[in-house]
């Protein structure tokens, strides 16, 4: 089952869509796909969804991206996401608690983590709520999540290795590189989604065994502007 409902409807929607362009009938389609009538029926009502693997021989069937499919939900429709919570704001506080600032991470393609550490100041709120342990900052670097957070600025991260779908982490792919984006969890896979004012950042999905290879360091609680950082 995909934990992220509107996801599903999405991903249906969209089928539907392609169909009716080519002309072709649920049965048409269906045969096409390898698969019942009624599943085809299922898929565009929003009350199954295909798995990865077969939303990949969808978009290979009509010659798209498999992003086309699974990148316009409620997450990511125009760039727009669920609202942080209150206190990810750019002041949060009087700011007497130190944490640690892990290098950079890169929110375009992902760059292998940097490590040389710094530390900011945040106030009470965040420490209260999730502990001072348990938050650190990262630099977000490039404009593939500038609708969240700007280039340059602080990701206040919460130290956790689970999101839930459709919130922002900072997320291991491949091992070694660091990546700030939106989480997708689908029923096989995992989605990592831009959320950017440039066209070029597509959604990036791992399926099966691919999916075991994406590690959760932390998820966005904050975010705050550099030190440096004039208005």
């Amino acid at each position: 089952m995909y934990k992220d409902e509107e996801l599903k409807d999405s991903i249906g929607s969209r089928i539907k869509e392609k169909r009716l362009q080519y002309n072709l009938t649920q049965g048409e389609l269906a045969e096409k796909l390898g698969v019942g009538t009624t599943t085809v029926s299922a898929w565009e009502k929003g009350r199954a969804a295909p798995r990865m693997g077969k939303v990949a021989e969808i978009a290979e069937f009509f010659k798209l991206p498999t992003s086309y499919f699974v990148s316009d939900n409620k997450y990511t429709a125009h760039g727009q996401g669920p609202p942080l919570p209150p206190e990810a704001i750019t002041n949060i506080g009087v700011a007497k608690h130190k944490i640690p600032v892990y290098g950079s991470i890169s929110a375009g393609v992902p760059l292998e983590a940097i490590e040389n550490l710094t530390d900011t100041e945040i106030g009470d709120r965040l420490v209260n709520k999730y502990g001072k342990d348990k938050l650190f900052g990262l630099i977000v670097r490039g404009d593939s999540m500038n609708k969240i957070i700007p280039d340059g600025f602080y990701a206040i991260l919460a130290k956790t290795d689970r999101v839930e779908s459709g919130e922002v982490a900072a997320v291991i792919c491949n091992g070694n590189d660091a990546t700030l984006k939106r989480v997708a969890i689908l029923e096989d896979g995992i989605v990592l989604q831009p959320s950017s004012t440039n066209p070029e950042y597509k959604s990036q999905m791992f399926i099966n065994e691919a999916a075991e290879d994406v590690r959760v360091i932390g998820k966005l609680v904050a975010v705050m502007s550099p030190p440096d950082f004039k208005f």
